[in-house]
């Protein structure tokens, strides 16, 4: 396993869906003494009671660290609420500016984005003397439309379509930064993320479908039949990366094999598998106890089923189904289903990643297609979010 027993992770992003996992994963994995602190950041004000991340001794959260500001302002930020930051042996930058990611001009959202970046590399750099590893997570917009499967050594997009993806710029600015360090640092690239965070947050999708799913199944019953989305999509093949696999795969390069990581790509997903929606979404209607059928609104002209506007209608019925079954009442903000509406519309290509990398350093970790939705699934029963399966049962 690990060969030191003193690490200590710095996380940026602790609130974010793999900032949030990342935190969890590290108390435990590789094992529960890995490391000996956990340090996590978030930009809002956050409690570990209300982050919904385990009670542990180990585990620091610290709110109020602003990556927009200037790097000195961060840096002051970063030493007046962080004790012994020097201590700190690996840090993962999982923070991402999303804030209106779909209305406002994206060289803006990239401006931002490799600005934060820049501050947590160089704060990190400055401040966390005994740093070994800087781990990045970006994702497959770094690919072109290149025949699947992807491949991490895939030349980049060129100008000008290439001038919108920030990844670049984060990439070149962290191998700047390294020149003449001892640090190590790698990216990783996964595909669009499969989880949950007990906090609400716009940056998912998976939520609000299974909220829909479940008030589907209680104002039509089980059994009923249920349409996908999208449509032109159905088809496309991708590979789901789930939180926990992430960050699982994130924590086994910095801390395992960083000497074989430094400096490279590996994309991460839960199998190499290919799984488009036509194979999981009656994977995740049976969760629910419906049966999922191909898109039904496509002689309409619209490539979306307007779930939202379902939702909307339907709010009565939420509110009787969150009494009935002792649920905590989630609000579905109008950014979040903008964020679910791209998830089903925006996959118009095959992208499939190849994990012919990450396997050939010795993570080998997979989940079938469909089971990463499961396990976010019965989180949220767990929480109450949505009834369990055994609670329906009951039911009926």
């Amino acid at each position: 396993m690990a060969k030191s027993q003193n690490n200590v992770a710095l996380v940026f992003g602790a609130s974010g869906i793999s900032g949030w996992a990342v935190t969890k994963n590290l108390l435990s994995y590789p094992s529960s003494t890995t490391f000996s602190r956990i340090i996590a950041l978030t930009h809002r004000p956050r409690t570990v009671e209300d982050s919904g991340l385990p009670s542990d001794p180990r585990l620091e959260l610290y709110s109020g660290i602003d990556l927009r500001a200037s790097l000195d302002d961060v840096k002051q930020q970063m030493q007046s609420k962080i004790p012994g930051l020097e201590e700190v042996t690996q840090v993962y930058y999982l923070a991402y500016a999303n804030a209106t990611a779909y209305s406002e001009n994206v060289m803006d959202i990239k401006d931002i984005n490799v600005h934060m970046t820049s501050n947590a590399v160089h704060a990190s750099d400055q401040l966390c003397t005994n740093m070994k590893f800087f781990l990045l997570q970006i994702g497959t917009n770094n690919y072109d439309r290149v025949n699947p499967p992807l491949k991490e050594d895939q030349p980049r997009i060129p100008s000008p379509w290439g001038d919108e993806i920030f990844y670049y710029p984060q990439v070149d600015l962290i191998k700047d930064a390294v020149k003449g360090k001892q640090w190590k640092w790698c990216e990783v690239r996964p595909d669009q993320i499969i989880g949950h965070v007990p906090a609400v947050t716009s940056m998912t999708y998976v939520e609000p479908i299974a909220l829909y799913l479940s008030l589907y199944r209680y104002v039509n019953g089980p059994g009923a039949r249920i349409s996908f989305p999208g449509t032109k999509n159905f088809l496309y093949t991708y590979t789901d990366s789930s939180q926990d696999i992430i960050t699982r795969a994130e924590i086994y390069l910095s801390v395992l094999e960083p000497e074989k990581a430094d400096g490279e790509a590996f994309n991460i997903a839960d199998t190499a598998t290919p799984g488009p929606w036509s194979k999981k979404w009656p994977i995740l209607a049976s969760y629910f106890g419906l049966e999922g059928t191909g898109p039904n609104h496509a002689e309409t002209g619209k490539e979306w089923g307007e779930i939202d506007k379902w939702w909307n209608e339907h709010l009565g019925e939420y509110a009787k189904m969150c009494e009935e079954y002792g649920l905590q009442e989630r609000v579905i903000g109008e950014a979040t289903w903008v964020f679910v509406k791209a998830g089903f519309m925006l996959l118009d290509r095959n992208r499939e990643m190849s994990l012919d990398k990450i396997r050939s350093v010795g993570f080998k970790e997979e989940l079938p297609v469909g089971h990463g939705h499961y396990r976010a699934f019965d989180q949220m029963a767990l929480e109450r979010i949505i009834p369990s399966r055994d609670t329906w049962a009951k039911k009926e």
